[in-house]
């Protein structure tokens, strides 16, 4: 390790870490996991979890712990020392077990990082940062050309008085530049901290006074000297070979959609799990406590949000039967091309866990004092019992009929068994099953409520033999858990907001959903996937092109209303009532 290693670097700003949230930085081509825990301790690891080598980043921050994403794997705050692995729950790790630490403080509203791992001596605090903190920028060029360049900065100031420039360098604790100019009556001053992520690749981190200027016209006015200095440097860098500045200028990003784990928001509860168990092949359960204050009032075919082990949030309905409000319960099935969400509740999420749930929503409620025709397929089985035992308690007529691929795959048997009007339909082939839904439709009214949850096959068929038999699209209620969309032929569109008349463009790749955040604009998003509709828009103009599940015909049909999360648009401008 040279002896630039062995300074102290800024990594991040203190407000990419908030709490149980993970950072993912990078320091001398080493990557790194920032998290806070919750006592305000803040830790810098290698980004690479000893057993399987997985990210940290991709994990989840429990407050005291990182859980590695991949086997759940436990690491406390401070030393990183492996405290728990499932697969030996009861046998204490070896204390030579421990995540790569590297020494971390924060000051100056930054997160600063030395890379000797034993760095005994303390942080040498940097200048105390300036008023205005500008953004930080990457330089896809080499730390010294960076420097260099900052040095020059007062040049791109067309106002500068010649010759009044004053630069200071500090290179033995930190990399930084000290730079004041006059500017007519004005004192401009600039302190730039730099960390050399990777070799040709510097993050140049800003704050500087106010220079006679409104805060927001000092910010712009740093914003486009800074982007000009870059285009220069990373210019030459590509003139001397560098292939990454070069791609960097031709290929400039549109709209700046960062890909990261987002902190868990602060209307989130805390549930403790009380118990698990598993309920059918593939499906566990979990029965959740939740703390004071949790809102309990919640109607059959209700889910909520569940902020899971492995990071993503993922939805499960409640299956609580009607005067079942002192916990919370859900079904989990292990899917076989998890993202981590599912597999972390089976493989890490253990009895006196605690996790983050947002209230019960419901997007899939019974017609109120109606009974109904209850359709599930597998893992679908949740809201649709939840509903049945309240058509049962209420002594509405209903019928459920219950699609498995086998006994082993029978969820929640013991709350089916109480059931009287239960048929269970198990390893039918698929003509077979058509036959049951359509004898199943034959006996019921053209008045009556269908609810159906389960694959799409399964859902299109009670659809299509519902329409066949003349009952009304409105009376047939559906709930997909997953819809998979291909993103293979996006096309990017432009997005005119009718209320502020901004227009800006979604590139491909880039969900409306993500690009209208990145405009600022509030957009609450749940299931991500065009299924449970909490991200409804209105459509004032243009074609959209509906990639949901939650839609009706009708509603498609109209052009008035979208889901931002999947749907996209085949006119070239969309105008939203936004």
């Amino acid at each position: 390790m040279n002896t630039r290693e062995h300074r102290w670097y800024p990594v991040a700003r203190a407000d990419d870490l908030p709490m149980r949230h993970v950072f993912q930085g990078q320091l001398h081509g080493i990557e790194l996991a920032l998290w806070r825990a919750d006592d305000g301790t803040v830790n810098a690891w290698e980004n690479r979890c000893p057993h399987r080598s997985v990210r940290f980043s991709l994990g989840a921050n429990t407050g005291e712990k990182l859980r590695c994403q991949y086997h759940g794997w436990q690491y406390r705050s401070g030393d990183g020392r492996c405290t728990h692995i499932p697969a030996a729950s009861g046998a204490t790790p070896p204390a030579s077990l421990c995540a790569r630490t590297f020494a971390a403080a924060e000051a100056g509203g930054y997160v600063w990082v030395n890379l000797t791992a034993d760095a005994a001596a303390p942080f040498a605090a940097a200048g105390r940062a300036l008023p205005l903190a500008l953004r930080s920028l990457v330089f896809h060029a080499d730390i010294n050309a960076v420097a260099d360049a900052l040095a020059r900065y007062a040049g791109y100031d067309d106002s500068a008085v010649p010759g009044s420039a004053t630069l200071v360098r500090r290179d033995n604790e930190v990399a930084q530049i000290d730079l004041s100019w006059r500017a007519g009556a004005h004192e401009r001053q600039v302190r730039f901290w730099l960390q050399p992520a990777d070799t040709g690749k510097t993050i140049v981190h800003s704050t500087a006074s106010g220079c006679g200027m409104a805060p927001e016209a000092a910010l712009r006015w740093h914003n486009r000297m800074l982007t000009a200095l870059r285009r220069d440097v990373e210019h030459n860098a590509a003139r001397a070979g560098g292939t990454r500045a070069a791609a960097s200028i031709a290929q400039p990003r549109i709209i700046a959609v960062v890909p990261r784990p987002a902190a868990v928001p602060s209307n989130t509860h805390a549930v403790t799990v009380a118990a698990r168990w598993m309920t059918a092949q593939d499906i566990v359960a979990f029965r959740l406590a939740p703390s004071a204050g949790f809102p309990l009032a919640f109607e059959p075919g209700a889910h909520i949000d569940v902020h899971t082990p492995a990071g993503p949030v993922r939805q499960y309905s409640l299956v609580n039967a009607p005067g079942e409000r002192d916990s919370l319960v859900i079904g989990v099935k292990l899917e076989p091309q998890s993202r981590g969400g599912s597999r972390s509740m089976h493989e890490a999420l253990q009895v006196g866990d605690r996790l983050a749930v947002s209230a019960p929503k419901n997007n899939f409620r019974l017609a109120p004092a109606a009974g109904g025709l209850l359709i599930a397929g597998g893992i679908g089985i949740t809201p649709i019992l939840a509903m049945a035992a309240s058509l049962q308690a209420a002594r509405l007529p209903y019928a459920l009929h219950y699609f498995t691929r086998g006994e082993a795959h029978v969820a929640f048997g013991e709350r089916l068994a109480g059931l009287d009007h239960l048929q269970r339909h198990m390893d039918l082939t698929a003509q077979a099953t058509r036959e049951a839904v359509e004898r199943a439709l034959q006996t019921t009214p053209d008045d009556c409520h269908i609810y159906v949850c389960g694959p799409r096959p399964l859902i299109d068929l009670v659809r299509e033999r519902a329409a066949m038999r003349g009952i009304a699209e409105a009376r047939v209620h559906a709930e997909l858990f997953a819809n998979d969309v291909s993103h293979h032929a996006d096309q990017p569109f432009r997005v005119r907001l009718g209320k502020r008349g901004t227009e800006f463009l979604v590139p491909a790749g880039v969900t409306l959903a993500e690009a209208l955040k990145a405009q600022g604009i509030a957009l609450d998003t749940s299931c991500e996937q065009g299924v449970c509709g909490t991200c409804l828009t209105e459509v004032v103009d243009g074609e959209p092109e509906h990639r949901d599940v939650y839609l009706s015909a009708a509603e498609r049909q109209s052009n008035r209303c979208l889901l931002p999360c999947v749907s996209r648009s085949r006119s070239g401008l969309l105008v939203l009532d936004l």
